[in-house]
């Protein structure tokens, strides 16, 4: 039981965190969410980028065009840490999940 609750611990300490930055690149982000996976960083407005951090290779994330993380406005999907540029539409939310999951 010790060691369940330390492993547990330890796994919300280092989770994903997303910002999203009103200009392209990732740059002087207005909003902050933390989070272990499987989660929805769901800000009010309109966004440029979106740096996913404190994940690995196996989070597959994905990033939206409406709020709620809805799999209709999905735009963009990748595995692990990196900064993503808005396309033709603002970005309104994005999702990390678990290590390995592949839906929402």
């Amino acid at each position: 039981f010790t060691a369940f609750v330390v492993a547990a611990a330890a796994h919300s300490v280092s989770g994903a965190t997303v910002q999203f930055s009103t200009s392209t690149g990732c740059n002087s982000f207005q909003d902050t969410y933390q989070g272990s996976c499987n989660f929805c960083a769901d800000p009010p407005g309109n966004f440029a980028s979106v740096l996913f951090s404190g994940i690995d290779s196996s989070n597959r994330v994905t990033i939206h065009n409406e709020d709620n993380c809805t799999p209709a406005s999905q735009v963009g999907q990748g595995f692990g840490p990196a900064c993503w540029n808005q396309g033709h539409t603002s970005i309104r939310s994005a999702w990390v999940a678990c290590p390995g999951a592949r839906g929402m």
